[in-house]
């Protein structure tokens, strides 16, 4: 059995993150061995915190115990703080080329009890009628083009997204692929169900009626059904266990989709509207104050001092270069092989200033070169209407300066990023006052002690 690298998105695995519960004012008054710690009321077991820990070092062989329940309760207050600001399906996205928020979780959960229970769960799959989970079937389901034409019509459409209607919905949850017992009751897989687990890669094969790929994908949801179901029948969790370790891994996509929707996790240049009303927000004065502080994000070239030489055909342009690498004076062998009309000046472009109007191509590409370095030959479009030909650029120096402070590309460089700062901000104050404003009881003997779950 196995999972997809997409199911490892919501492992809780909170690696590189300062454990800033260990810094917040708790209380270390619980004595019960069971109990690891109790917030605002709520009780996360012993057995719970070891099975995120089995998890976490299998990522991250180092991460201690204390770094995970730190973890696991910062995720249960901000998720808590995000869901009361946000609606889960913009907390969880779903995309057009995504997967559904109740798919990404259940992939999670998934991923998590392999990598805590991978033995036992492969055992018990062993310990089924013939060795594997063809033990649980109970039946088997033929997809015919009839049954396809039912679905999806019998006609193909030109669609922009990939969705069934009302109809096609209908008649493929009543199509089913694979039928099964679990822990002595029945379940079944329809071709509904595979098509609601997909993404757009996925849901593009289905409309393509792909009975090969429906069927496999149908049984990697029976995978994922064993796992769960044996999580909460045979793994020694108990139902209350098992219900905070589920919400512990929604807590963890929430946690993940909140911090996205503010822009902390986004790039400051994709299309995030928490930022981008942020950039929007900032004022002249702080664009002022960050390019003093920024001045290095400014740096631009002001003007570069370069010659070339311009050959007609590629043969003699590696010709020409070759002689360049054997140290021979640049400007004489312009003089001598160069067709351009400032040959006599050893190919001599003068400075080149940046922003010049009208500049030509070659005097474009100086300013991306270093200075003291000869290009290798290069093909270019040539004077207008003229053929192409080839040139050879030396950049002899380089003059460095800053964008004036009220250009535009200041004024959106500086707001972008004090838009980054302002959500980091924003992430940082959020966690400290949930936490200050969080009942936290925690066990010391169980932070003192490092385990593993069985496998």
């Amino acid at each position: 059995m196995s999972v997809t690298v997409s199911a490892f998105r919501g492992l809780l695995l909170l690696v590189g993150l300062a454990p800033a519960l260990l810094l917040a004012t708790t209380r270390h008054d619980v004595e019960d061995p069971a109990v690891a710690a109790i917030v605002n009321g709520e009780v996360i077991s012993r057995q719970v915190i070891d099975l995120m820990h089995s998890v976490a070092v299998k990522r991250r062989p180092e991460t201690t115990l204390p770094e995970v329940m730190a973890s696991m309760i910062e995720d249960r207050l901000l998720a808590t703080q995000a869901c009361a600001t946000y609606p889960m399906d913009e907390l969880i996205e779903k995309t057009r080329v995504g997967y559904a928020p109740s798919v990404q979780i259940e992939e999670s959960l998934v991923a998590n009890l392999q990598a805590a229970y991978g033995n036992r769960i492969m055992a018990a799959v062993r310990a089924e009628k013939g060795n594997s989970l063809n033990g649980i079937v109970t039946r088997r389901g033929v997809l015919t083009t009839a049954d396809w034409n039912a679905v999806l019509g019998e006609k193909p459409r030109l669609l922009l997204e990939y969705a069934l209607d009302e109809s096609g919905r209908k008649a493929a949850g009543a199509m089913t692929l694979l039928a099964y017992r679990l822990s002595g009751q029945a379940g079944s897989i329809s071709l509904l169900d595979v098509y609601d687990a997909q993404h757009v890669q996925g849901r593009h094969r289905l409309h393509a009626r792909d009975s090969a790929f429906a069927v496999q994908q149908a049984e990697l949801l029976l995978e994922r059904r064993y796992v769960l179901d044996w999580a909460r029948n045979r793994s020694g969790l108990s139902a209350y266990d098992y219900k905070v370790f589920v919400r512990a891994v929604e807590d963890r996509l929430v946690r993940d989709g909140w911090s996205s929707l503010i822009g902390v996790s986004a790039d400051m240049h994709d299309d995030n509207r928490h930022l981008k009303a942020l950039a929007a927000a900032v004022t002249p004065e702080e664009v002022a104050a960050f390019y003093e502080k920024n001045r290095e994000q400014f740096k631009r070239i002001e003007k570069v001092k370069a010659s070339h030489i311009r050959v007609s055909d590629f043969e003699t342009a590696n010709r020409v270069y070759a002689r360049l690498q054997k140290s021979e004076d640049f400007a004489a062998v312009a003089r001598e092989m160069s067709i351009a009309g400032d040959r006599e000046k050893g190919g001599d472009l003068g400075w080149i200033n940046h922003g010049e109007k009208n500049a030509s191509w070659i005097e474009s590409i100086a300013f991306v070169q270093e200075p003291g370095t000869t290009s290798k030959p290069f093909r270019s479009p040539g004077p207008p209407g003229s053929a192409a030909v080839w040139e050879i650029l030396k950049v002899d120096e380089r003059v460095e300066g800053y964008q004036p402070v009220d250009s535009e590309s200041v004024r959106y460089g500086a707001a972008q990023g004090i838009a980054k700062q302002k959500a980091l901000a924003e992430y940082a104050s959020t966690r400290d006052r949930v936490l200050a404003e969080a009942d936290i009881r925690l066990n010391r003997k169980v932070l003192d002690a490092v385990t593993e779950v069985k496998q």
